[in-house]
């Protein structure tokens, strides 16, 4: 397939990221007729960066989106994980999924903004990606079995429509008069401040996690404990990097378990938010001079030793 010269441009620029081959798969030949982001992925295989495109309604637009994903990789972006287990698969999922996708609204805004700017989202695109918001839920009439769903996709359409023009809200707020509300709340949380550091970044994907489970119960249902599921990277200072374990972190002994050993996960929680900050699994038997120890070392020798991720400011 021939690309355009905004996505050969793209294409190289990933290159001399990560120079290994490129690899776009179109695994179905179909044109659904609308833009959703299940349309796409993108991973590393055999050291090759792999774009699968499950639909052909705009593949320059599902590529270039995933081909931004994985440069945000290599960037000053906190980066968020799942390293722990509830021990029920299908909770995980949705657990994983809604965090996920909250996660991914605050890095859309950087991609899509990137997006529009290499003209890869234009009039036409943008009627594509409302035809895919419109056509994903019957009207809601109360709060119902998609409401989660229907937050989620909203939260990312204002993200995508910057807001939203009148006709756009109006839309929204008709077909979901509940989630839309929600949504809003959700989309005015993450800008609380500018995108234009990682640790605003970082403070926003923060905000979201914890606004979604307020919202969650305002709406009368459970709240999904997404500060403590998911894992995101810190965003330090050089003098943070110096100050003991225990000035910024708390580690402590969660109810759930690390997914890959399977045994009790204990959680190192930024004191400043309360956000799960790395795990790491400990002996039941501990000793309090053990524990000590731990907590005397320097924070980024710590962290530098046990590979988990950190940004510095």
């Amino acid at each position: 397939m021939t690309f355009s010269p905004a996505l050969e441009a793209l294409l190289e620029e990933v290159k001399a990221i990560h120079p290994q081959e490129i690899q776009i798969n179109y695994p179905k030949n179909e044109k659904i007729g609308y833009l959703r982001h299940d349309h796409g992925q993108h991973y590393v295989a055999d050291g090759k960066v792999q774009v699968d495109v499950y639909d052909q309604t705009a593949p320059e637009y599902t590529i270039s989106h995933e081909l931004l994903h994985f440069m945000l990789m290599f960037d000053t972006t906190p980066q968020a994980s799942v390293n722990v287990t509830t021990g029920d698969k299908d909770l995980d999922a949705t657990l994983t999924a809604a965090g996920s996708d909250l996660y991914s609204a605050v890095l859309h805004a950087r991609i899509y903004q990137e997006q529009r700017k290499r003209g890869f989202i234009t009039e036409e695109i943008e009627q594509l990606y409302l035809e895919g918001v419109v056509q994903r839920f019957p009207k809601e009439e109360e709060a119902d079995q998609w409401l989660v769903l229907r937050i989620l996709t909203l939260l990312d359409a204002l993200v995508f429509f910057q807001g939203g023009d009148e006709d756009i809200i109006q839309l929204f707020a008709q077909n979901n008069p509940v989630s839309f509300r929600y949504a809003q709340m959700l989309y005015q949380v993450m800008l609380e401040k500018e995108l234009n550091t990682p640790s605003n970044v970082r403070r926003a994907i923060v905000r979201l996690w914890d606004g979604f489970d307020q919202i969650l119960q305002d709406a009368g249902y459970a709240p999904m404990g997404l500060k403590e599921f998911m894992t995101l990277s810190p965003v330090l200072s050089q003098r943070q990097t110096r100050l003991q374990l225990s000035q910024l972190f708390e580690i402590y002994h969660s109810n759930l378990q690390d997914n890959l050993k399977f045994k009790d996960a204990y959680i190192g929680r930024f004191k400043n938010d309360g956000q799960n900050s790395f795990v790491l699994s400990l002996p039941a038997e501990s000793s309090p001079e053990e524990m000590k120890r731990l907590y005397e070392q320097p924070v980024g020798q710590y962290l530098q030793e046990l590979g988990f991720t950190y940004l510095i400011r």
